[in-house]
Parts: structure tokens; C-alpha cells; sequence
């Protein structure tokens, strides 16, 4: 007669089995199912340690087609990005007292880093013709100009025998259009020039008052040059919007102020349409600097009207308390602004916003952590997507470089704020 063997003995025999092939499964390292695997090349994640896990995302990760990137390079600066071929873009890259360019596709993947310059150097802007750079900047405390091939190697180079500081370059058809500011007797002035592709210089204008001008972006359109800037040459010694149109030639055609009585005024970005009308972008300071909200304003074509800057619209954006607009750009029918805001210091947050050209919203984000993230430069890849380069600053008051990309409806899902 066969013996029946008990039920709790069969139970028990069934999850003792459960047990053992489940420690098994986890402590074998290489079986398939013990990581989940992110988009990323470079991090596997334990299965485990993911669903017990209270992150969302971890969105410092390649996720879809988006990223939000605190590249782990301790004291390095990604300050301009620039397009160069089909989603291939340059940075231009602060390392303390070094800089470089560093290659990248708009996977945020670093192909190549190549070093440029050091010392006593302070580089903000570039273009990039005929497979060479050209950067500005200033170099012992005078304007200066770099001319390098992509490898790095100096072509030429040009100092100005000012104290000063250049603070934007553009191309044109015969040159490079190169602008600042200069220290003459003391007197801080404007300064424009025209330099020819080997630097030498074709023209130069300075432009000064009793106090101080500056120039901060240059645009060049079909029959002149716009320079917008600040001054502070006025009854009120406040700091307005300087606004200059020069002819081709280097010539001086107008000039006006615009600003408002109880703000500072600093402008960081013009751009224009296909019509010639001009947009600016910046921020709105209290006088004692303890307020600031972001600026965006439009000129007309026209430039003037009954000898004053013909404004279409100034506003001043509502975004958080605090706001600044660090760049923008005319794409198709609509200007697309990035900037940092803050809601409660010192978090500073990423925002963009996308208005049409009268200056209606069509779109706005923010995004951010707990950390400061401060957006300086973007471009647009082939798909539309917003790639962006800045800052992150942590709370042991650590640097490191951030690299982000949206989708293409601008959307960074997980790190978005109201």
C-alpha cells in the first residue's frame, strides 16, 4: 500500500524550492534578468535596488528622446553651443583658467575635446567658417581675438591695445564682426569692428559718452549693423538699453536709450526675422539689484520712427519671482527664449519659452531639481528639439557642466515644474 504523504509536507517542500531558486537567480551576476537596462551606454541598474527605489527617473540618464545632464567633470563650464553640421554641435568649454571645445551629436555623446587657450583668458563667444574657430574674448585684460584650426593649432590671433573685453563675434561675408567695450581715459565706450578673414582690421567705431556704453550682441541684417547694449550716460545714471544701427561701411546712422525709470536694463541676446524686425531679450533689474525679472521686446524694421527707437512691444515676463532671459532665437514664425528663474532662492531653474512674433506665448517650461541649474546657450536640432548647455551647482557648492535636450514638443518629462 502506498503511503500518502501530507499536504503541509508538499506545501512546505513547494516554497522551500520558491526560495532557494529565487536567492539563486539574484546572486548569479551575469544572468539577464538581475539588471534593467536604461537607454544609457553607460549605468545598468540592479531590478532590485529599481523598484524600491522613490525616484521617478534617473533622468541624469538618456530617457527616449530627451536627457538632463550633469556631466561629471568637477569645475567645468559649458558656456555656447553651436551648430556646425546635420545634429553635430561644438561647446565652448570653461575649465577653470582653460578652455577647450569639446564635439558632441545631440545624443549629448562627447566625441572629441580639443584645447584652445589659458592664462590670463576669458573667452565668451565663437563661429566657426571654413572648418576654423574664431573666438573672443580678453586676454590680460584687453580685447582679444583667436583665430584656430579644429585641432586647435593658432592661425592668427589679435589683442587690443585697450583695456576692455569683446563680448560677441558674428560672420559676415568679408570678415568677422567683433564688438565690446574699450576703457579710454578712464571712460568706458562701445566698441564695433570689422575685421577682415587673416584679422586684420578694415574698420573700427567707438562709441562713449560721459559715462558708460557697452555693447553685448550685434545682428546683421540685409542694409545694417544692430548693436544693442547698456548705458548709463543719463540724468538718472541708470543702466538703459543702448541701441546703435550702423551703416555696412561702419558708419554711425542712429542711436537712442531705451528703458524705464524704476529698472536697470541689461539686454544678453537680439535676434531678427526674415522681415528685418528685431527682438531683444533680458532681464529688468530693481535699482538695488535685488530684483530681476526677465525682458523681451520688439523693434520694427523700420529701426526709428521720428528720430526714436520705433518699440513695438516691451514686456516684462511673468516667470517666477525671479527671471533673466539668456538667449534666444528666431525660428520659423515664432521666437524661441531660454533663461533661469527662480521660485525660492537659491534654486534656480531652466525655463524656455516659445512666443510668436507679436510676442504671444505658445509654450512654457521649466525644469529643474534641487540643485542650481542655469541654462546659457541652445541650439535646435534637425527634429526641433531644444539642446541647451549651462551650469549645475550642488549643495556643497560644487560646479559641473549641464547638458540637456527636450523633445520636440519641449517637454523633459520628470524633471518639468508648474
Amino acid at each position: 500500500m502506498k503511503r500518502k504523504i501530507p499536504f503541509y509536507i508538499i506545501v512546505a517542500g513547494l516554497g522551500l524550492t520558491f526560495i532557494v531558486s529565487t536567492i539563486l537567480l539574484f546572486s548569479k551576476e551575469d544572468i539577464s534578468i538581475a539588471y534593467l537596462t536604461t537607454n544609457s551606454e553607460h549605468e545598468k541598474i540592479p531590478f532590485l535596488e529599481y523598484i524600491t527605489s522613490e525616484e521617478k527617473a534617473k533622468l541624469t540618464e538618456n530617457v527616449g528622446d530627451f536627457y538632463f545632464h550633469q556631466i561629471d567633470e568637477k569645475n567645468t563650464i559649458f558656456k555656447k553651443i553651436k551648430k556646425i553640421g546635420s545634429n553635430q554641435f561644438v561647446l565652448l568649454v570653461e575649465i577653470k583658467d582653460q578652455y577647450y571645445v569639446y564635439f558632441i551629436n545631440d545624443n549629448g555623446e562627447i566625441k572629441n575635446k580639443v584645447f584652445i587657450d589659458s592664462g590670463n583668458v576669458k573667452l565668451n563667444d565663437l563661429v566657426i567658417n571654413n572648418d576654423n574657430f574664431t573666438f573672443v574674448g580678453q586676454k590680460n585684460g584687453k580685447p582679444y581675438v583667436l583665430n584656430t584650426s579644429k585641432s586647435g593649432s593658432m592661425n592668427w590671433s589679435n589683442i587690443l591695445n585697450y583695456q576692455g573685453i569683446f563680448n560677441t563675434i558674428k560672420s559676415t561675408s568679408n570678415g568677422y564682426l567683433v564688438a565690446g567695450q574699450i576703457s579710454v581715459n578712464n571712460n568706458v565706450q562701445a566698441y564695433l569692428s570689422l575685421l577682415n578673414q587673416k584679422g586684420d582690421r578694415i574698420w573700427e567705431n567707438t562709441f562713449g559718452r560721459e559715462n558708460e556704453e557697452k555693447i553685448v550682441d550685434v545682428i546683421v541684417n540685409s542694409n545694417n549693423i544692430i548693436a544693442v547694449g547698456t548705458s548709463n550716460s543719463n540724468i538718472e545714471k541708470q543702466y538703459n538699453l543702448l541701441f546703435l544701427e550702423y551703416s555696412k561701411e561702419g558708419s554711425l546712422i542712429f542711436y537712442d536709450e531705451y528703458g524705464n525709470t524704476v529698472y536697470n536694463e541689461y539686454p544678453k541676446s537680439v535676434a531678427s526675422d526674415n522681415q528685418g524686425n528685431i527682438y531683444i531679450g533680458g532681464y529688468a533689474s530693481s535699482l538695488n539689484e535685488k530684483e530681476w525679472k526677465s525682458f523681451f521686446m520688439k523693434v520694427s524694421n523700420s529701426i526709428k520712427n521720428n528720430n526714436l527707437l520705433d518699440v513695438e512691444f516691451f514686456e516684462i515676463l511673468s516667470i517666477k519671482p525671479l527671471s533673466r532671459i539668456e538667449e534666444l532665437k528666431v525660428v520659423d514664425n515664432t521666437v524661441v527664449i531660454a533663461g533661469v528663474c527662480v521660485e525660492q532662492w537659491p534654486n534656480y531653474d531652466v525655463f524656455l519659452e516659445v512666443t510668436n512674433l507679436n510676442g504671444i506665448v505658445l509654450e512654457q517650461k521649466i525644469y529643474g531639481r534641487e540643485d542650481q541649474e542655469l541654462v546659457y546657450s541652445f541650439e535646435i536640432s534637425d527634429e526641433g528639439e531644444i539642446i541647451g548647455v549651462g551650469q549645475i551647482n550642488n549643495s556643497e557648492n560644487e560646479i559641473y557642466p549641464l547638458l540637456f535636450k527636450t523633445d520636440s514638443n519641449y517637454r523633459i518629462p520628470g524633471l518639468e515644474k508648474p
